[in-house]
């Protein structure tokens, strides 16, 4: 048998061995690109400088006061400004003890009874100081009628004592002590009251 030419099996070879070598100048070409550029990312030191440095706004903040400081001290001045004046006040008591006699006068006709209680201390509160120049000791006077006050109080009321006109006999007397104030009343009689601090009296501040 004739041998087969060789040219055959080395153009076979040859065709096979092509697309190798096309693999490994694409791979070569790819090698050779130089490598994609990424985009650099904007340094952080450029936003920095773009805001403004804690010694600047130190500056500023000492060049102009804060708007907040004058409006406070402006509602400081106007507190202040509304602040009403203290009034003052005297207290005026008797001072002795047992100087306070509340009395009530009943009245009939021609015929008067009084009623007398005894208070160990009493006082009354005045907005204005009361002039006491011709103020008697001795005859004492009737608060209701002299001065002009909202606030007063007596303390320990103890003795007691009526004065019956000398027309009555004593069983009236003793039952008209039984009579309440609206039964006197009903029956006739009208009543007056006074409260009088007597002796010397005591004005303090309060």
């Amino acid at each position: 048998m004739p041998v087969k030419p060789k040219k055959t099996t080395k153009a076979r070879t040859a065709k096979k061995a092509k697309p190798a070598t096309k693999a490994t100048v694409k791979k070569a070409r790819k090698a050779k690109k130089p490598p994609a550029k990424k985009k650099a990312k904007k340094p952080v030191a450029k936003k920095a400088v773009a805001k403004t440095s804690p010694a600047k706004k130190t500056a500023k903040q000492q060049g102009k006061p804060a708007p907040a400081k004058k409006s406070t001290k402006k509602a400081t001045n106007k507190r202040t400004a509304k602040t009403p004046a203290e009034k003052t006040a005297w207290k005026i008591s008797p001072e002795i003890s047992q100087s306070v006699v509340d009395v009530d006068i009943w009245k009939k006709g021609d015929l008067t009874i009084e009623h007398l209680k005894v208070y160990r201390s009493g006082w009354i509160i005045v907005d204005q100081l009361p002039d006491l120049s011709d103020y008697n000791p001795d005859e004492g006077v009737n608060i209701f009628e002299e001065f002009e006050f909202e606030e007063h109080q007596l303390l320990d009321g103890s003795e007691e004592t009526s004065f019956f006109p000398k027309e009555l006999p004593a069983e009236e007397c003793e039952r008209l002590m039984t009579l309440s104030e609206a039964e006197l009343v009903d029956e006739g009689w009208t009543i007056e009251s006074a409260t009088r601090f007597n002796g010397p009296l005591l004005v303090e501040e309060v």
